[in-house]
């Protein structure tokens, strides 16, 4: 047993050693446009010429630090290293390189041209360790596919950040970016202006590949499919935080175009002004490819036939929550979505979308079933269902209001599920087709929603008026609580009442802050309110009047302060008042009255038969020349009204 440990113990050191001795020859190879390929690379003053020389030379976990300038060269990326761009030039460790993101014009841009010669960033063969590329510009590049960067299995190890991708060609598919079998993460990068000539994937081209998008721009690329971002094949990236915008498919899918089984996930992001020549201006997916949106915004989107927004047919069902979905345009059908699937829009806001034809906020067609839960469709217009056209009666409407549309409210024949929504006002009828009048039942109401910008006014009808049976979130289209009382509200918008939520600053105040204060809410009445105070002076005033109103405050010693505010339209948050010490007589002003009344307690603590707790303005619990200190800086001072 003590040989056996004395093998293994032999072989953990030898073990250990290595990976010491591997973390000690880990290395930094730098490159400068002033370097000579033939020097050392391993310091500036000895850098290398080039990036491809610099690879040459380096180890799994070597670093590359690239000094601003361009480099006419394509590079082959290799295991394990990193390389980073946008150096000085005089930098000792990577936390000394300018930060990103940084301003335009970039004056540490530091730009690999690939000249029109090929991809200019290939992954590898293959890879055993994380590897990665950043602060670099990466332009023209030419290609058949991967302009910029082309990926194979390798490249799920690579990490790709601070990067713009931009100004690159491929003759087939992946202008900027092409993924196969691949995943790589890429953060904070921009690919714009890339082109894939005869195909798709203007910005990025995925197949079977799910590569990962954080705080990233895709924006002016061209293609024929997804001119922004194709996915092909089980293809299911995900995109946080990220803008699509500005692309132009002279086929299907603007900004983003899905098909086969591709599912990509959107969070928090914008897809906006891209087009269409055919189908599906900002999202076209078919073919079993259902992609997520959560707190999206879809705007400004245009195709020359049908989903101005979104275009989802053949077994596709995209599921929408808390999303946006305003001011797209199709020239047929569809202005904001078109759907001969299942789509589920739940807390989604659809208007001022345009149908040349028919369904300016939705078009349902064939057997699609879509349902909306907690949605207003509003302001949109076509020539049938300016809010909602379907041809089939598997449509369910929950929750949901339909108002002020153009070309009807809802044409369809009878529905699956219309139940506790609000249709009004909308021209020249609020339904059409088989669907009846449903008002009246279901808890259906026909009364003017009180919306301003697809949220509801404090006497809306909608408020306390829904179906709490079939709430599936808990919080509405703007990430708010969805349930404020016992019942919920019509439409996508929780009615929350404004707070106003802020500080109050007391000077010269060093002992524990009143846990209490009265505040007084001054409309064409006043009201009194008692609320808590934090250690800190926070405080949060629930349920004010959705107005310009007045708050008052006379905290004990202080001077009152009235400060006018407007939640007419919003809460008011960070509000900062400022008080002012002294007034010990409580007259609202500081004078000698409040010096004389100082003087009579001066020295005393408490318990003292002298002592009086408002003389003591520095709140340390005795009158000293500190309070009298106060008293003196702020002689004169008078409160507010």
């Amino acid at each position: 047993m003590t040989r056996l440990l004395r093998t293994l113990l032999c072989a953990l050191g030898g073990i250990l050693l290595l990976v010491m001795a591997s973390s000690a020859m880990a290395k930094v190879i730098y490159v400068s446009p002033d370097g000579n390929d033939l020097n050392s690379g391993l310091s500036w003053a000895q850098a290398k010429r080039t990036v491809t020389a610099a690879l040459g030379i380096a180890a799994s976990r070597d670093e590359i630090w690239v000094r601003f300038g361009v480099y006419n060269e394509r590079i082959l990326l290799k295991s394990g290293v990193s390389l980073y761009g946008g150096f000085r030039g005089t930098e000792g460790s990577l936390s000394e390189r300018p930060a990103f993101p940084r301003p335009s014009p970039d004056p540490y841009e530091t730009v690999l041209d690939g000249q029109g010669g090929g991809s200019v960033a290939t992954s590898p063969a293959s890879a055993i360790r994380a590897y990665r590329l950043d602060g670099f510009t990466i332009r023209n590049g030419v290609a058949e596919n991967g302009g910029g960067l082309y990926l194979t299995a390798s490249a799920t190890l690579l990490t790709v950040a601070n990067c713009t991708i931009s100004g690159n060609r491929a003759n087939q598919d992946g202008g900027g970016m092409y993924c196969a079998n691949s995943s790589p993460t890429l953060t904070n990068c921009i690919l714009t202006s890339n082109l894939a000539n005869r195909k798709s994937g203007g910005g990025v081209y995925c197949a079977n590949s799910s590569p990962t998008f954080t705080n990233c721009t895709i924006s002016g690329n061209g293609a024929t499919y997804g001119s922004g971002v194709h996915c092909y094949d089980n293809s299911s990236p995900t995109f946080t935080n990220c803008t699509i915008s500005g692309n132009r498919a002279s086929g299907y899918g603007g900004g983003v175009h899905c098909v086969i089984s591709s599912s990509p996930t959107f969070a928090n992001c914008t897809i906006s002004g891209n087009g269409a020549n055919s189908y599906g201006g900002g999202v076209y997916c078919v073919n079993s490819s259902s992609p997520t949106f959560a707190n999206c915004t879809i705007s400004g989107n245009s195709t020359n036939q049908d989903g101005g927004g979104v275009y989802c047919a053949s077994s596709s069902s995209p599921t929408f929550t808390n999303c946006t979905i305003f001011g797209n345009l199709a020239n047929r059908n569809g202005g904001g979505v078109y759907a001969s699937s299942s789509p589920t829009l739940t807390n989604c806001i659809l208007t001022s979308n345009l149908a040349n034809r028919n369904g300016g906020g939705v078009y349902c067609y064939n057997n699609s079933s879509p349902t909306l839960t907690n949605c207003t469709i509003a302001y949109n217009s076509g020539t049938e269902g300016g809010g909602i056209w379907t041809s089939s009666g598997g449509a369910k409407v929950r929750n949901s209001i339909v108002t002020f549309n153009i070309g009807e409210g809802v044409r369809s024949p009878v529905l699956a599920e219309f139940r506790h929504n609000c249709v009004w006002d909308n021209v020249p009828y609020n339904f059409a087709g088989d669907i009846g009048n449903p008002i009246g039942t279901n808890g259906n109401i026909s009364v003017d929603p009180l919306l301003v910008a697809g949220h509801l006014l404090p006497n809306s009808p909608c408020i306390d008026a829904g179906d709490n049976n079939v709430v599936s979130v808990d919080v509405d289209v703007d990430g708010e609580v969805r349930f404020v009382n016992a019942t919920v509200d019509i439409g996508a918008d929780e009615f929350l009442p404004p707070i106003v939520q802020g500080y109050l600053g007391f000077n010269d105040f060093v002992g524990s802050l009143p846990s209490l204060l009265d505040w007084e809410i001054r409309t064409s009445s006043t009201e009194v309110r008692t609320l808590l105070l934090d250690a800190d002076g926070g405080f949060v005033l629930p349920g004010v009047p959705m107005e310009q109103f007045a708050l008052s405050a006379k905290p004990l010693s202080y001077l009152r302060r009235t400060v006018n505010v407007d939640t007419s339209e919003d809460s008011v948050l960070d509000l900062y008042i400022l008080l002012v010490n002294g007034d010990i007589d409580d007259d609202n002003e500081v004078t000698l009255f409040d010096f004389g009344a100082l003087v009579a307690a001066f020295g005393s603590v408490p318990d003292d038969e002298i002592w009086n707790p408002r003389a003591d303005l520095d709140g340390d619990m005795e009158v000293t020349l500190f309070d009298f200190g106060i008293i003196v800086r702020n002689f004169g001072e008078i409160g507010d009204e």
